[in-house]
């Protein structure tokens, strides 16, 4: 079996033991004898069941992204990684109520960063990097934590209706966040040379 077979089928086999159990309960031993490996082969891929998970977020969300890098908008960045939650509802529900909530939280804060930089490059292609920052992170945890909003409720929101409610802060309220940043800090536009 090929190295990535291997690391397929472990990721396979733990999101559906993650369909039944918490991922605090699954335990390495189990996890190996249900993918019918050795536990030196989980090792030898990963050094635990949360670089594991890691791994799977990293595999099937974060390359999904990266593979379709040049959406024309925002919008269709939060809609994968929205569709990715909704299609591994249990698994994604199980990682957010574990110990290793921290890295499905990470991959949200990574995805919904990029996405606001995309939305203020749009709006202002030559924002002072302090300001871009700002507006990242205040914009980009927002939508962190409506996203977790939505698991906690166990995805009862329509995905249509956190994108048009992302859509609404973020339209209008970017450009004004610029602007509002540039007289604060004093970074002034600068006319662009034609």
């Amino acid at each position: 079996m090929t190295v990535c077979a291997t690391k397929t089928l472990l990721a396979t086999t733990l999101k559906d033991m993650m369909q039944t159990m918490d991922l605090d309960h699954v335990t390495i031993e189990e996890l190996t004898r249900r993918a019918g490996v050795t536990r030196n082969t989980f090792y030898y891929h990963f050094d635990d069941i949360y670089s594991l998970l890691k791994w799977i977020y990293d595999q099937e969300v974060v390359a999904e992204l990266r593979a379709h890098a040049q959406f024309d908008e925002w919008q269709q960045a939060y809609r994968v990684l929205l569709d990715y939650i909704s299609d591994n509802q249990a698994f994604c529900i199980a990682s957010f109520h574990s110990v290793a909530r921290d890295l499905l939280e990470k991959l949200l804060v990574a995805v919904s960063e990029e996405m606001v930089q995309r939305v203020i490059h749009d709006a202002d292609a030559d924002v002072p990097p302090k300001i871009a920052k700002d507006i990242t992170d205040f914009y980009g945890l927002a939508i962190v934590a409506q996203v977790i909003k939505w698991l906690m409720d166990g995805l009862t929101e329509d995905k249509e209706s956190l994108i048009q409610r992302a859509d609404i802060m973020l339209r209008g309220g970017i450009a004004n966040a610029i602007k509002n940043g540039r007289e604060q800090y004093g970074f002034y536009a600068v006319p662009r040379a034609k």
